[in-house]
């Protein structure tokens, strides 16, 4: 039985080691993987195409988040026929002929593979007519089956239709997020676009609803605009030449830093890019201006001779690699710090501060795993290596220790009595000091408990607790409405049942507005509109979160905002009360963010101290 079972597995390893050339249709579907992930994916080709086209407006209309319809208009100069039945053939271009080309690419697109990838996994209709022509033509396609080209009339410009997105290939459309979270995919790569090239109309419609319209407009209007900043003092031109090499755009001031990266924009010749070590060419500007954690906000446009750059390192494009890295990082390092100079932010020697003492620095960690660092002095990025520290200041990353078993048993010494539990009675004083700790004297020593710490954890209790008569909800008897930038839109809709069930109860209008009718009982009266904001910019810097994990995050970032905010001045009662609190919640020794609430001084140590 063993043999017989060997021999027919041995057989059809046999006959998949023959080699085979696959069907068309089935190599187009595993083609069509490297450009076309998601339906954000298909969004970012299409516009690319129609900016491409010399287009001056563009319109975008997802239905399902994209994997129902997706719609893209321009005015751009449409197609000819026989240029209509090339455009889903697979290496059909218009916008490379010669190697020479491929060395010197000055488009967005120039593969000739987006929309064969995305007739290979969707139903498409192409609607075009160029300027001048009294007929147009329309063409629809199908996976597997040859395209079909009819005349019709068009508006000037080219209508791409795509539809059931992924229908054909099961295994892949069931991988895709929650509509909310792809549509927030797409709402980004729209921000992006849109910032990419302002001189371009974007209108962006969800389904029926208007999400955003912006018009031919300047960058930094743009940029308010998009990014939810206040006015154009958030922002400093940035404007910086070496060479033939340009720098333009804006940085925002220190105080519109985030604590994500979502607010960053690089474009090299009006091309969206990644790149970590431009990046970090920025964020050294601003080493001496923000606290760790956080990340300025910046939209730059480099403009580079396309022979010094080569695009063609990834099927999405996102990635480039420059003739000469070090030159560029220099540059973009040295262009932002001259316009924070320029504007009164850092004095003129800031810049260059500790870049002897501290030529190596942490780039962070790839989602490999793999950590490295940056050398400031030349731009070059390394794999790093753990180094003891130095005198000249180079300093050694390392983990946060965590709260360990040790704390548990301090509570069960300090508050407990034979069975665990809290003994208010062992307590016989306590005092506030400085508004930022309570020290409790006791039988045997003293405790010190961080008064903000045992604040979050108590509100980060009450909000994840699922009795009605815990977690607090606090109605308005004037409701507050306040108008959401476009980055938060899509944010507050994936995360609205999170907000409702800590106590928010919110109303999002189609316009964008968010009427706010309740909120958690911690909120103090008249910053309702501040704490919805706060919160949602917390989220933003938080990435992509599962499910099951939103409602802990959200309530985690409100218990933290609260406590910051916690008045210093507390009475006796009210700092009993807080401790009585604290020690009812399901982990009283550590704050939701890791922090200890209180640590115990046995009198025997301190008595120790005074030997």
């Amino acid at each position: 039985m063993d043999t017989t079972i060997f021999t027919t597995t041995m057989a059809d390893v046999e006959q998949y080691r023959s080699v085979q050339l696959l069907p068309e249709y089935l190599a187009n579907q595993i083609a069509a993987g490297e450009v076309v992930q998601r339906p954000e994916s298909v969004v970012k080709e299409l516009v690319e195409n129609a900016v491409d086209a010399g287009a001056s407006a563009v319109t975008v209309v997802v239905r399902q988040a994209g994997k129902q319809l997706i719609h893209v208009i321009d005015n751009g100069s449409g197609m000819q026929r026989e240029d209509l039945e090339l455009s889903v053939v697979r290496h059909a271009t218009s916008k490379i002929r010669t190697p020479d080309d491929l060395h010197a690419i000055g488009t967005l697109g120039f593969r000739g593979e987006a929309l064969a990838s995305i007739a290979a996994v969707a139903d498409v209709e192409i609607r075009t007519q160029r300027r001048g022509e009294a007929t147009g033509w329309t063409l629809t396609s199908r996976p597997g089956e040859a395209p079909v080209v009819v005349p019709a009339h068009h508006e000037t410009g080219t209508q791409v239709l795509v539809r059931n997105l992924f229908y054909n290939v099961p295994a892949r459309r069931k991988f895709l997020k929650a509509d909310l979270t792809e549509f927030r995919y797409i709402s980004e790569t729209m921000q992006r676009l849109a910032l990419s090239r302002p001189d371009v109309r974007f209108t962006f419609f969800d389904g029926g609803a208007l999400t955003f319209d912006v018009q031919p407009q300047q960058l930094e209007q743009r940029m308010i605009a998009l990014l939810g900043l206040h006015n154009s003092g958030a922002v400093v031109p940035v404007d910086h030449r070496e060479g033939e090499v340009v720098l333009t755009g804006f940085v925002g001031v220190p105080a519109t830093a985030r604590q994500s990266r979502s607010g960053q924009f690089l474009f090299l010749n009006q091309r969206t890019i990644s790149s970590r070590s431009l990046s970090h060419a920025v964020v050294s500007a601003f080493e001496h201006l923000l606290e760790p954690g956080q990340h300025p906000v910046f939209v730059l446009a480099l403009t580079v001779d396309v022979r010094r750059v080569d695009v063609n390192v990834h099927p999405q494009k996102h990635e480039v690699k420059f003739d000469d890295e070090r030159a560029i990082y220099l540059l973009v390092q040295h262009g932002v710090a001259k316009a924070l100079q320029s504007s009164n932010i850092i004095a003129p020697s800031i810049a260059d501060l500790n870049l002897s003492a501290q030529p190596l620095q942490s780039l962070g960690g790839s989602a490999e795993g793999t950590s490295f660092v940056v050398n400031r002095l030349t731009g070059e990025i390394l794999p790093s290596t753990p180094w003891p520290k130095h005198q000249g200041g180079w300093t050694s990353t390392h983990k946060p220790q965590s709260f360990g078993s040790a704390a548990q048993q301090g509570y069960s010494a300090l508050f407990g009595g034979q069975d665990g539990s809290p003994v208010r009675t062992q307590v016989r004083d306590i005092v506030s000091v400085e508004g930022r700790w309570a020290v409790l004297v006791r039988n045997g020593g003293l405790a010190v408990v961080d008064v903000r710490s045992a604040y979050e954890r108590v509100v980060y209790d009450r909000v994840v607790r699922k009795e009605s008569n815990v977690s607090s909800e606090q109605a308005l008897l004037f409701s507050v409405t306040t108008t959401l930038s476009i980055a938060y839109r899509p944010l507050l809709r994936e995360y609205h049942a999170d907000f409702e069930s800590i106590g928010f109860r919110l109303l999002i209008e189609e316009n964008g507005d968010v009427r706010i009718d309740a909120v958690p009982g911690e909120v103090a009266p008249g910053t309702e509109e501040q704490a919805l904001l706060e919160l949602l910019h917390e989220l933003e810097g938080s990435g992509r979160l599962p499910t099951d994990q939103r409602r802990l995050r959200l309530a985690a970032i409100f218990a933290k905002r609260q406590a910051s905010r916690k008045s210093v001045s507390m009475s006796t009662v009210e700092l009993f009360a807080l401790v009585d609190a604290l020690f009812e919640t399901s982990m009283p020794h550590a704050s939701p963010s890791g922090k200890p609430t209180y640590i115990n001084i046995p009198f025997d140590e301190i008595e120790q101290r005074f030997r």
